[in-house]
């Protein structure tokens, strides 16, 4: 894998922590590829918290840094070990906003984690990865 961009999506679920760690351990096969390391900000979260509108540009502001730190964390973590790194976050639904960005044709790789909770549909897989996996058209690598 010389010379690649690989997509990761996180967020600071064990199973992305999972992946993490299992990306990692297989450095060798990431040390010429540049991870472009993505959290996918979800406003709606918020609002489903039912703050009231004049405290809401505050907590919004709050939250998006919390989501900056959390993925400019994460690619220190990747730096520290040699594995070139840059971490974005962008506004969306996850599933789409993945797709959409796997599948632009500035990646040559999609790696994501999975996990065994969730519905009976979703048990190998998980939600997120259930749906971008089945629906990405970019190769991906499944952790």
């Amino acid at each position: 894998m010389n010379d690649m961009k690989i997509l990761l999506p996180l967020d600071d679920s064990p199973q992305a922590q999972r992946t993490v760690k299992t990306v990692l351990a297989m450095k060798d096969k990431f040390r010429n590829c540049t991870l472009s390391l993505l959290h996918v900000f979800v406003l709606e979260k918020i609002n489903y918290r039912g703050i009231p509108a004049s405290q809401f540009e505050m907590i919004e502001e709050k939250a998006r840094a919390s989501a900056k730190k959390f993925i400019e964390e994460q690619k220190d973590v990747f730096l520290k070990e040699g594995i070139k790194a840059e971490a974005m976050v962008v506004d969306g639904y996850p599933r789409k906003t993945i797709c959409a960005l796997a599948d632009s044709g500035d990646y040559d790789l999609l790696v994501i984690g999975r996990h065994t909770e969730g519905e009976f549909r979703n048990l190998l897989f998980g939600y997120v990865s259930n749906y971008v996996i089945h629906r990405v058209k970019s190769p991906v690598l499944i952790l």
